[in-house]
């Protein structure tokens, strides 16, 4: 057998394939073993020094709608989705029609609203950086709640890889003490963080790196307001009783640099610029860019891996004394070679920006790790003769975090548009006995006022500006100011985040009438909600309500006035429109992509093992989201980059024998 060109093959260069190479270089070191490693990402390495990632700030500036993607540019040659794509899913006459506005192909009923970054860095470029774990019954919901399915692995088998991506990877800013959940142990944090490593966290009492980012004047006016509120909902079928919920507030885990709460940690700054971004600055564009990369993104982490260990041999230097990781932008992956059981290579093309024709390579290697987004994934082995899935699980069970916004003016300046995008959130409703019936939802309490479903302030300018019948501005000058100064803080937007349940129909598929530039498949998507997730749209609305009643915002309101009151509403023709029992919901994408190469120890009916290691191709590994075999109500990148560093370690564990 000829020598691999590589010990490991990572495909995509964002948190996940960043973290395992990371971890299996660290892993290794500990055996005295030195693997090389090659990490092929399909888009751009712009941002890898602190000037060039300032062409995304200009980018970003110059953006007419700051949507995720903005400061990002595509290429023809590794396109990426975008939410303006979003269209809707009917033709004139009200019949289901087929998009392929963009990059995804969408064949709906309902249009999949998220997006994600084809750029070295991948969508940690655009994150908000939350960073809640899952809850334990989130890992067992058939088990608890005869719903969904059951992780092979629980939260105490996963908790020591949370505390590592909390202090090793991304850095959590958070303090134990604030974080209420329901469902954990009698309600006290310090036990659902209590540790099993008692070397650093003396008694087992855990704390995270870095002190909290402290709640912005919203929260506050909020807890003053609402903690200890009790919330009513009403039985959704006979013989269920009302179910109550008391209102915290509860300060949220964030991936951004605050002060450390322990001498031992040191603060990662800036890709190439470890002075900037010590410190969050509340620039307030967490979404879609953190200016001065005080919150984490893959950039650092891969950063770290380019400086320790380069490819490259110095002059002198033999090969085999030390690690060295090869990172090689613009490199598309277009199939994943197999025979009898196992990977025998990648075929990938390179293209280039001055308009040379793309060239083609193989590249082998001992073990393989697929971390390109779940859809991405799925993409690639559905192309590659079906690889990986003899139980017809890639691609299906595609989730998301459906959003229900909710938006009013409150009656007094509440500081809106100050700081990150979100510091605090209501957790009341994350877990319970409903979770039978209909699936669980979480609050995020934003601090942007209507950026999201108004896009203010552009547009409440624009409201305010206007254009009398003369032509002349309606409102200028020292007026506009006064006005705008009136209205913007009190913007209030708060985003009902229902968990998803998986379903075998939201899947990816490919369609040989559906390629890019360089003649790859684009991904084609199907997607809706079930009854199961619809049940909680008319919870968190009456839940809004309520909310909203408590804060004095009661009327209904609608742009282009301007007074206290709810705003929240749905415009007809909305992609975005979901109909349930009789009634009209506005349902958002969160970023969130999930499912489509879900983990189970049952190879008939999962993609991967609970290491992420391929059922059918043992030296395969597909990571990252698209494992998790349920979403619960946590934004999914801390889980995901503990699954990895889990990941990492076993394939350190085989690379090093």
């Amino acid at each position: 057998m000829s020598t691999p060109d590589y010990d490991l093959v990572i495909v995509g260069g964002g948190i996940c394939g960043a973290v395992i190479a990371k971890t299996v270089v660290e892993q290794c070191a500990r055996k005295k073993k030195f693997p090389r490693i090659l990490i092929l990402e399909a888009g751009r390495a712009t941002a890898l020094s602190a000037d060039k990632y300032d062409t995304y700030v200009e980018a970003y500036h110059e953006a007419l709608v700051k949507v995720p993607n903005a400061p990002y540019p595509a290429s023809s040659s590794a396109p990426q989705p975008d939410v303006l794509d979003i269209r809707p899913l009917q033709d004139a006459q009200g019949r289901p029609a087929v998009s392929d506005q963009g990059y995804f192909v969408q064949k709906g009923p309902m249009p999949f609203g998220s997006d994600y970054a084809r750029s070295l860095g991948g969508t940690t470029l655009h994150w908000l950086g939350t960073c809640l774990r899952m809850l334990p019954n989130d890992f067992r919901m058939r088990e608890k709640y005869r719903r969904s399915v059951n992780w092979p692995i629980g939260y105490d088998e996963l908790k020591p890889y949370y505390e590592r991506a909390e202090w090793d990877i991304i850095g959590v800013a958070a303090d134990v003490g604030h974080q209420y959940y329901p469902g954990i142990e009698k309600g006290d944090p310090r036990k659902f963080f209590k540790s099993a490593n008692v070397d650093k966290f003396p008694g087992g009492t855990y704390s995270f790196p870095m002190e909290e980012i402290p709640s912005s004047y919203l929260d506050q006016y909020l807890a003053k307001h609402v903690d200890d509120m009790t919330v009513t909902l009403p039985a959704g079928y006979p013989g269920e009783k009302e179910h109550k919920f008391t209102i915290r507030i509860s300060n949220t885990p964030v991936a951004r640099n605050s002060t450390p709460a322990r001498p031992d940690y040191k603060v990662v700054g800036a890709a190439g610029n470890a002075d900037r971004g010590q410190r969050c600055e509340g620039n307030s564009s967490c979404i879609p860019i953190c200016p001065v990369q005080a919150k984490y993104n893959a950039l650092k982490t891969l950063y770290e891996l380019i400086v320790r260990y380069p490819y490259a041999l110095g002059d002198g230097e033999k090969p085999g004394r030390r690690a060295r990781v090869d990172i090689r932008s613009q490199c598309v992956v277009t199939q994943v070679l197999h025979s009898t059981g196992a990977v025998t290579g990648l075929t990938y093309k390179t293209y280039y920006d001055d308009g040379s024709p793309a060239t083609d390579h193989t590249v082998t290697a001992r073990a393989y790790v697929l971390a390109a987004n779940a859809i991405e994934n799925a993409t690639l082995l559905l192309a590659s003769g079906s690889a990986a899935n003899s139980s017809d699980q890639v691609g299906r069970n595609l989730m998301d975090h459906p959003l229900l916004l909710t938006w009013g003016l409150l009656p007094e300046n509440v500081g809106a548009y100050r700081g990150p995008g979100s510091t605090s959130g209501i957790p009341a409703f994350r877990d319970g006995g409903f979770r039978d019936t209909r699936t669980a939802f979480r609050v995020e309490i934003g601090n942007w006022g209507w950026n999201f479903p108004e896009n203010s302030p552009y547009d409440t300018v624009l409201d305010l500006v206007g254009g009398s019948k003369d032509g002349r501005a309606k409102c200028y000058g020292r007026q506009l100011r006064k006005e705008l100064g009136r209205i913007l803080p009190r913007q209030f937007r708060i985003a009902w985040e229902l968990e998803q349940d998986p379903e075998a129909r939201n899947r990816v598929t490919i369609d040989d009438r559906y390629k890019d530039a360089l003649g790859k498949h684009r991904p084609v998507i199907e997607y809706d909600l079930s009854e199961y997730v619809k049940a909680s749209l008319p919870w968190a609305a009456e839940a809004s309500r309520q909310l909203f009643a408590r804060l004095g915002m009661t009327e209904k309101r609608r742009r282009p006035t301007y007074e206290t009151g709810d705003y929240s509403h749905y415009d007809a023709g909305d992609a975005a429109q979901v109909r349930y029992k009789g009634k009209t919901y506005w349902v958002r994408g969160a970023g969130h992509v999930v499912g489509t190469h879900r983990m189970g120890d049952d190879p008939t009916d999962s993609v991967v093992d609970s290491h992420q290691r391929s059922h059918d191709l043992r030296n395969l590994f597909v990571a990252g989201c698209g494992s998790m075999p349920t979403l619960g109500t946590s934004n999914p990148t801390l889980t995901m980059t503990a699954l990895a560093l889990r990941t990492g370690d076993k394939i350190a564990e085989e690379l090093s024998k």
